[in-house]
């Protein structure tokens, strides 16, 4: 059964008379939650404080990219920069990032009541694992539509299999449906709110007035992936390189061994069944071989349970 539409369990009387504009999002559900969100609403009181009667040009003409620290230990930060060069957008600012727990469920509140417990425990691993970039865009040139849903469009899909040539995760190289290197809001309203979690209040001022401007940050954005890519050791988070990784340290331990050579034939295997093949035979895990596993194996979406946020673009919500 699915999760019914906020305003069901929701009284009226608890959202101030006014909503989110529709010129920020297209979803009605989201329009009234927002208005309660205090990320959004501390931001966007920023937002007007700084731009006053263009705050809605500003939020519509400016996109939101976080780089993910799958795609830090990839090596694929400058890559993304070279893409979003290519593709016309502009970096108005850059911010190195580090993901918590507590952004972690702030970043995706409203789809968080489909995740599983174990794809809730991973996110909190992989996203917490290194630092991130974060990058405000602008798309160069005049569009009809968003800034946000056209990288929305862009980016493509989190499932590997509906990426397409063109797109940022297929010239990233998408892994796994979590393993997907990048995150972007998809409306201006969520650009507003995400600039909330990422952002005290002491730096927002300054970056609506950067947005404001029109700053150009694509020389701080390189050096800022060039340092990030440069603390890290290169990975192999290829699911197949992962299980010869872990195969080659479990000869003596029957049980992981059995499952591992299991996986690399192409057959089911359990996320649960490997976790617990290793816990027993003493092997122990390094944290990117779990992430990759993990990712690749878990059952990611509790059955019957739509998102608290139903869709207002044309990409559903995704989970990290």
């Amino acid at each position: 059964m699915a999760v019914p539409h906020p305003s069901v369990f929701l009284p009226e009387h608890v959202f101030p008379p006014e909503r989110v504009s529709s010129l920020l999002t297209r979803s009605a559900a989201k329009q009234q939650l927002y208005s309660v969100d205090t990320y959004f609403r501390d931001s966007w009181e920023d937002l007007v404080g700084v731009c006053n009667s263009r705050a809605e040009e500003i939020a519509e003409r400016h996109a939101f990219l976080l780089l993910k620290p799958d795609a830090v230990v990839r090596r694929q930060l400058s890559a993304a920069l070279k893409w979003l060069s290519a593709e016309g957008w502009e970096v108005v600012h850059a911010r190195r990032f580090r993901v918590n727990r507590w952004a972690v469920r702030a970043l995706w509140q409203y789809q968080w009541n489909t995740a599983t417990r174990d794809r809730r425990e991973m996110a909190d691993c992989y996203m917490t694992a290194t630092d991130s970039l974060v990058l405000i865009l602008r798309i160069a040139g005049e569009s009809p539509e968003w800034a946000c849903t056209e990288l929305t469009h862009a980016k493509g899909g989190s499932d590997p299999l509906r990426c397409r040539p063109g797109q940022l995760r297929y010239a990233l190289g998408t892994l796994n449906q979590q393993l997907n290197l990048v995150h972007s809001a998809d409306e201006p309203a969520d650009l507003v709110r995400e600039i909330g979690i990422c952002f005290p209040a002491e730096e927002r001022s300054a970056l609506y007035a950067a947005l404001a401007d029109g700053a150009d940050a694509w020389r701080e954005a390189f050096a800022l992936a060039h340092a990030l890519e440069a603390a890290q050791e290169p990975l192999d988070l290829t699911l197949s390189g992962t299980v010869e990784q872990v195969l080659a340290r479990a000869a003596g331990a029957s049980e992981l061994h059995t499952c591992l050579t299991r996986l690399g034939a192409g057959e089911d295997v359990s996320w649960s069944a490997v976790s617990r093949a290793a816990e027993r035979s003493g092997v122990t895990l390094g944290d990117w071989e779990r992430i990759v596993l993990g990712t690749s194996l878990l059952v990611p979406t509790l059955a019957g349970v739509a998102p608290l946020l139903p869709d207002g673009s044309a990409h559903p919500p995704e989970l990290p």
